[in-house]
């Protein structure tokens, strides 16, 4: 059964018990990454928006900030954050607003959802394309080492009231399109795999029993190099690359923020 409205019950308290208070997320958004190297920036399309609680606070912040996400229900929650307005319904990989922004964002790792690396690149160039020169592109990634590890881990739990949510990783390794590049790093074939979150969500009814709701949630990462390869090589300058706990990269980081500016 697909569970992902289910979810979304729980999905915002989950993403802010694992990661640092969102006010502190936005805070390094903008002083290590749109003012620091553009400070006249005004406008920001954050893509792939999710409830619109980065957009809420950097709206605080005065910036006009449109947000974009395939997830209807996701928008619906948005609305309570940001102008229903500023939202738009469409897919991050092929989009077209007419228009261009001081700054394109996409937080959170939300570009892992993208399973294929023909679908990064297409994003990255839907980012250049809703650019002006020297604009500037704000994305994080989960990195392959943070994936791998959390396929190690234990299962993890969270309780809401009378309910309880369990998230697990594991690592598949699906069909592979005969167009798909293989990609070596460390004589691991890391575009072989998937990494999927099994969600598993005990849900208490209204006759005093608990319903077992399940969804499947797949992401993917790709080497750090090859991401600076393909973003140098069409579209853009990379002004800094950041571990975002410890500041500098190292093959032990596990969320890295990539700030770039369009040439």
């Amino acid at each position: 059964m697909k569970t992902y409205n289910i979810f979304l019950d729980y999905y915002d308290k989950i993403v802010r018990s694992i990661n640092n208070p969102v006010e502190d997320e936005v805070n390094f958004l903008v002083d290590e990454c749109i003012r620091k190297y553009n400070p006249d920036a005004k406008t920001i399309l954050e893509t792939a928006c999710w409830t619109g609680v980065v957009a809420k606070e950097l709206v605080k912040k005065w910036f006009e900030v449109t947000g974009l996400d395939i997830n209807e229900n996701m928008l619906e929650k948005a609305e309570d954050n940001i102008d229903k307005k500023n939202l738009v319904l469409w897919d991050m990989t092929d989009f077209d607003l007419g228009k261009t922004f001081d700054t394109v964002l996409c937080n959170y790792n939300s570009i892992c959802h993208l399973l294929t690396w023909q679908e990064w690149q297409s994003f990255f160039e839907m980012s250049a394309k809703h650019l002006d020169k020297w604009w500037l592109f704000v994305f994080d990634i989960n990195t392959l080492f943070e994936f791998e590890s959390i396929t190690r881990d234990f299962a993890q739990f969270y309780n809401f009231w009378e309910d309880t949510v369990c998230l697990e990783m594991r690592k598949t390794s699906p069909q592979p399109s005969p167009l798909e590049e293989r990609e070596q790093d460390q004589n691991i074939n890391y575009s072989w795999f998937i990494y999927e979150w099994f969600i598993k969500i005990f849900k208490k009814s209204q006759d005093w029993r608990y319903d077992l709701i399940e969804e499947v949630v797949k992401e993917n990462s790709f080497p750090i190099s090859k991401i600076k390869k393909e973003l140098k090589e069409k579209w853009f300058d990379i002004l800094d690359i950041i571990d975002y706990h410890y500041g500098e990269v190292t093959a032990e980081s596990e969320r890295v923020y990539f700030i770039c500016r369009k040439t």
